[in-house]
């Protein structure tokens, strides 16, 4: 008998994992290849793609597909062009897996003028699930997964002021920030596609001694600066390939086929948000906010749909 909580078989099921060559994301495809998808990863380097794709492959006897396609998630343009080569070259996509994002040490700006921190985290997702919707639900029922951070629940502040973070830099501010908003346009997009088409959940994996996190300095979150010693053991303690696998595992729950709109932190057994999360208001002023860097950015030649 098949119990609720045990995992849906993903076999021959189209997964795209963006930034799915290293850290979470890598691991991820693993988890997922082995449930037998056929897994698409993107990251900017060629090199370290195709050697990604081929390891996994190789791990597994080639027993599914694993593609690589390089993208720059940094730019409007860069998504759009991801997105095109998947609807021409994978029509069958089940799952979307927003995987890819960033926090840097010091304040930059993309092709497209926006704070990196920003694009990679809010712009850049939001330009590929509204790119890719269509093929999504062309595929219904598909899923559509978010991967967060619980540092969302850290931004007091206005998350619509300062966008640009043009105050003294601060790259976790920045970041709290920036997955904020994700949570924001996520739980919008919720009222814009029924759940029997695309179901669209969020995700917390864990913390995780990934290269991102690696980088990370006492500068880079001050709030922690007092305790960044332990802060430190514990990062070097959390497996990359657990965080994959808690991913994995909440893209095949079966919780995760027929429930949209809800917040995990790795376990298939939902969180509960907070009345500012859960604010309808502040979720709309999220996905307007997408909308108009979408159509401002400067690699952009037309609007992404806004789907009222």
């Amino acid at each position: 008998m098949t119990r609720s909580s045990d995992p849906e078989p993903v076999y021959g099921q189209t997964v795209l994992i963006t930034g799915g060559t290293g850290g979470i994301g890598y691991q991820t495809a693993r988890a997922l290849v082995r449930r037998g998808a056929n897994v698409i990863i993107t990251g900017r380097a060629a090199e370290a793609g195709e050697r990604a794709a081929a390891t996994i492959q190789r791990e597994l006897g080639g027993r599914q597909a694993v593609t690589f396609l390089q993208a720059d998630h940094a730019t409007v343009a860069g998504n759009r062009e991801l997105a095109n080569q998947v609807q021409a070259a994978f029509p069958q996509l089940n799952v979307l897996i927003n995987n890819v994002g960033g926090l840097y040490q010091r304040r930059w700006q993309t092709a497209d003028g926006y704070e990196a921190t920003l694009a990679m985290n809010f712009v850049g997702p939001f330009t590929l699930t509204g790119e890719l919707l269509p093929l999504l639900q062309a595929n219904a029922p598909a899923r559509c997964v978010n991967v967060v951070s619980a540092a969302f629940k850290m931004w007091k502040p206005d998350p619509f002021q300062d966008l640009q973070s043009t105050r003294p830099f601060v790259s976790g501010d920045a970041y709290e920030r920036a997955k904020l908003l994700n949570v924001l346009f996520s739980l919008a997009l919720t009222r814009r596609v029924a759940a029997e088409q695309v179901t669209v959940n969020l995700v917390h994996p864990g913390m995780a001694w990934t290269q991102m996190t690696q980088s990370m300095t006492s500068q880079t979150i001050p709030s922690m600066r007092l305790v960044w010693p332990l802060v430190r053991l514990v990062q070097r303690r959390r497996s990359p390939e657990k965080a994959g696998q808690r991913v994995a595992s909440l893209v095949t729950s079966p919780l995760v086929g027929v429930t949209t709109g809800q917040y995990f932190e790795g376990k298939p057994t939902p969180k509960r948000l907070s009345a500012r999360e859960l604010d309808r208001a502040y979720q709309e002023r999220a996905w307007q906010l997408g909308c108009r860097l979408v159509a401002a950015a400067a690699t952009a030649s037309d609007r992404i749909a806004d789907r009222r």
